[in-house]
């Protein structure tokens, strides 16, 4: 019988390779992708370098396979509620809904590093933000289709306002707290502004 090789390891899923995947993806929310570095992920995650680049080859693909779990995960909100929203509306709004809860914003705040990164061009960011394009612009498209609203706009505004939600630190307002008019008191105002310009477009783009 041969013995196996890294790159055997590498090509083939394994239970122990999704465990450390998942826990790799857990640490970088909460942490800094772009400053990595294996030692202290693997004592977070109670592995090692030398284990972590026999299942994945290099800190590089560790990396890539991160982001593309990162993405997945968003695509996979999109494509629910596609699958449960009515109109185009109600899809747009369940899809906020979800994508603003607490314990998505590890997520969102690792697809907008490494849609920053990917500006650069090369590493395990490359094409990033262009397929992360390719994979949201086509269930939009069928989203809204009949509606007249532009999808790649739609897009647009929907990253740009949970960029805006994420810029208030951990964003834990959900919209819902008091405050002045003014907007000038915290955090859960912050946070109601941000969705309230949310469905004040959705109102502009759909009625």
């Amino acid at each position: 019988m041969s013995t196996p090789t890294p790159a055997d390891a590498r090509s083939r899923p394994s239970r122990r390779r999704e465990e450390i995947l998942a826990a790799t993806v857990r640490y970088v929310a909460e942490h800094n992708v772009s400053d990595l570095s294996l030692r202290p992920l693997a004592a977070e995650i109670g592995s090692s370098p030398r284990v972590l680049l026999y299942l994945f080859g290099s800190k590089e693909q560790l990396v890539r396979e991160v982001l593309a779990v990162g993405r997945a995960e968003q695509l996979a909100l999109l494509e629910r509620s596609e699958t449960e929203g009515g109109d185009a509306r109600e899809t747009l709004e369940l899809l906020w809904e979800w994508l603003t809860k607490p314990e998505h914003r590890g997520a969102l705040r690792l697809f907008f590093e490494g849609y920053v990164r990917a500006f650069g061009g090369s590493g395990p960011w490359l094409d990033f933000g262009t397929v992360s394009l390719d994979e949201w612009l086509p269930p939009l498209e069928r989203a809204l289709d009949g509606t007249g609203a532009n999808p790649t706009v739609v897009l647009a505004v929907l990253r740009g306002l949970l960029l805006d939600l994420l810029a208030n630190g951990d964003g834990d307002g959900d919209g819902s707290g008091g405050g002045s008019e003014d907007g000038n008191d915290g955090g859960g105002n912050h946070a109601a502004r941000v969705h309230a310009a949310w469905h004040a477009f959705l109102d502009a783009a759909l009625g």
